[in-house]
């Protein structure tokens, strides 16, 4: 059970008081939005990354204990962990437990040290960046800014975009059986399909997209199924035509989804202007 524990939850939307208790309330992550977790109890330093992680779009979950940060990394997905190593008790072990985490083993792991951890240390517990505190606008805005690119390639890999085409599947003995394929990212797909299916089939998939001109065709293996006639398929091998024009599509996807942010933002602080 979780105790004392309060955690202030920026958005888009604005901020967020959960109070855990024995059950963690969950929050739905919006499409396209990057996350992180910032562990730490300095109400000063909260404030400054709270800033800098919005001028950037990235919402951010503060947790300022190591026992709810843990916790949480064992139940969400982050793209950047950003971690106090000597300022908040166990922050050490959080650092070292997001190498552990199956969700957030492949995060932006950023390390506030203050003397107690070196740089080399921080490194070596599997921080890709160290800043010193105190922590100013400027240094935090350079180092979420080189995260950053890293952080949306890394998203747009597992990152499923909706979508509504048509496919063929062919496996085992089965050739060309007709599906619908409901969303794609760089990494895997989810398609609709009759026919029964187990984990770890191999499986070659051909499928259209909106505005690609070429048909993409991948090699896969089904990852999950339902048995309601959904599956999941992660991809093995794609072949570098069939990358290109998929990178291409889920990049103007995301441009698309930004645009729309952008917009979004810009209404809403007109709205608070007038």
């Amino acid at each position: 059970m979780v105790r004392d524990v309060t955690v202030f939850s920026y958005g888009p939307s604005g901020i967020t008081l959960v109070t855990l208790g024995s059950i963690r309330l969950q929050t739905t992550i919006e499409a396209m939005v990057l996350q992180s977790l910032l562990l730490c109890r300095e109400q000063e330093t909260v404030r400054l990354f709270h800033r800098a992680l919005d001028d950037l779009g990235i919402a951010v979950e503060v947790a300022s204990v190591a026992s709810s940060a843990l916790e949480v990394l064992d139940t969400s997905k982050f793209d950047a962990v950003i971690v106090d190593c000597d300022d908040v008790a166990g922050g050490s072990e959080v650092l070292l437990g997001i190498q552990q985490s199956p969700s957030n083993k492949r995060a932006i792991a950023i390390a506030l040290i203050n003397g107690a951890t070196s740089m080399r240390a921080a490194f070596e517990m599997g921080a890709h960046f160290a800043l010193d505190k105190p922590i100013t606008l400027e240094r935090a805005m350079r180092s979420l800014r080189a995260a950053h690119g890293f952080m949306v390639a890394e998203q747009r890999r597992y990152f499923r975009q909706p979508v509504d085409t048509n496919g063929h599947l062919s496996f085992g003995v089965v050739k060309h059986l007709p599906c619908k394929v409901t969303n794609v990212s760089e990494g895997g797909m989810a398609v609709a399909l009759r026919e029964q299916v187990s984990p770890n089939w191999m499986v070659e998939v051909r499928f259209d997209l909106p505005g690609i001109p070429e048909t993409l065709e991948i090699k896969g293996e089904f990852a999950w199924a339902d048995g309601k006639g959904h599956a999941g398929i992660r991809f093995v091998y794609v072949p570098m035509d069939s990358k290109r024009w998929l990178g291409k599509w889920l990049a103007e996807r995301v441009e698309e989804d930004e645009t729309a942010d952008s917009r979004s933002k810009t209404r809403s602080r007109r709205s608070l202007a007038i």
